[in-house]
Order: C-alpha cells, then structure tokens, then sequence
C-alpha cells in the first residue's frame, strides 16, 4: 500500500501537503547559511570581484533555482530569502551592519528575490509565446482576441487572457498557478518589453524595468 508523507522532493523543490513551499523556502536558507558561513571565513582574502562570483555560483544559484514556483508565497517566508540575498549583498562589502544594505544591493545592480521571481516568470512567458518552451507550458497561456469593434483602436497583439476566478476550484491556491500567474504579471509589462525581437533584448529590457521599480 502506498503511505502519504508530509514532505515530498521533486527535481529538487520540496513539496508539502498545502504547496506553501516554506519547507522549500527553509532548505534554501539552510544550504545558504551554510555557504555563507564557509565564505566569510576566507572573504577577506579574496578581492570584491571574486566574491561577488561566488555570491552568484552559490547562492544566487539556489535562490533562483525553481523560484518561478514561489509567486504568491507568504510574506514571511518572501522576507526570509530577502534577509539570505541581503546577508550575501554584506559579505560582498565586508560589512556585517544592517544599513545600507538596500543601497548596497542596488550598486551591485542585484534584482532583490521578489523581481527576480517575477523576472523568472515572465521570462518563462516570453519563450512561450515565441516557441522556445516546451507545450506543456506554452498551452497554458493563451493571447487575447480583441473584438472587432475594439481592432481599430487596440493594435497590441501580446495581450494574454486572464482566467476569470472560478468556483470549482480553491483559487487562492490556483492563483499562484503559471496559468495566472503569468498572464497578470505579463499584461503589466510595457509594450516595447513585451515586443522585443530576441530572448537577450527582453532579458535587458525586463531587468531594466525590474530594477527600476525595486530601486526607483
């Protein structure tokens, strides 16, 4: 017979019974922690370039690793992958304060955790709707269709439909879903974002965009 488990690892996410993944967000911090505590012990040593090398091969590679699954996570556990990529920003600079950190990270032109899921997703959404991601996502979103009436007036053809909130299913779960998810964040981007003609212009472009609204 087959025995249920209250966590659960696939392709490296851990999984648990309510897909809050703060169990994931909590291995992530862990293995973070870990690293970071080997790094400051040989920091000193190493010039500014090296270590923002390995900021980006050890743990910007864990936070970024699957995040498109964290959109809609809770605050809190939003928050405590902040304060691992805010603890790396302070190894980069040899500082072990508190302040500054934000302008810090900005110098470093590091997207905080929150747009660099958001970059992943649209990211995703991008190569969907240019061929360059497997079906069983580029099925799950889908352009809009202007009416006739409104044709003449909307010319802007890389509109996705939002699903509409339904009662057949729990949809503050389901909202985090790529079927959502995507859309929403999609639609918010500016135009020329969306229309970009290459894979690195719209990474450029996105990350631009991104960073101006984390750092203004």
């Amino acid at each position: 017979s087959t025995q249920s488990t209250g966590l659960a690892r696939n392709l490296g996410i851990w999984f648990d019974p309510t897909f809050s993944l703060s169990q994931n967000v909590s291995k992530i911090i862990q293995a973070c922690y870990c690293q970071l505590s080997d790094l400051w012990r040989i920091g000193k040593r190493l010039p500014k370039t090296v270590r923002i090398q390995l900021v980006h091969t050890l743990i910007h590679s864990r936070l970024d690793y699957g995040n498109a699954l964290l959109v809609g996570i809770k605050d809190s556990d939003l928050h405590r992958l902040q304060k691992i990529q805010n603890s790396a920003v302070r190894f980069i600079y040899g500082s072990r304060g508190w302040r500054g950190v934000t302008k810090m990270r900005k110098d470093l032109h590091f997207l905080p955790v929150h747009s660099r899921i958001d970059f992943k997703v649209c990211l995703l959404t991008y190569k969907c709707l240019n061929g360059l991601a497997p079906s069983y996502l580029s099925d799950l979103i889908k352009l809009r269709k202007p009416t006739e009436q409104k044709t003449r007036l909307d010319t802007d053809t890389t509109i996705l439909c939002v699903p509409q909130k339904r009662r057949d299913y729990h949809y503050d779960h389901t909202e985090k879903a790529f079927f959502i998810s995507a859309p929403k964040l999609w639609n918010a981007l500016p135009r020329n974002i969306r229309e970009a003609e290459s894979v690195e212009s719209f990474k450029k472009l996105l990350k631009t965009h991104l960073f101006r609204l984390a750092y203004g």
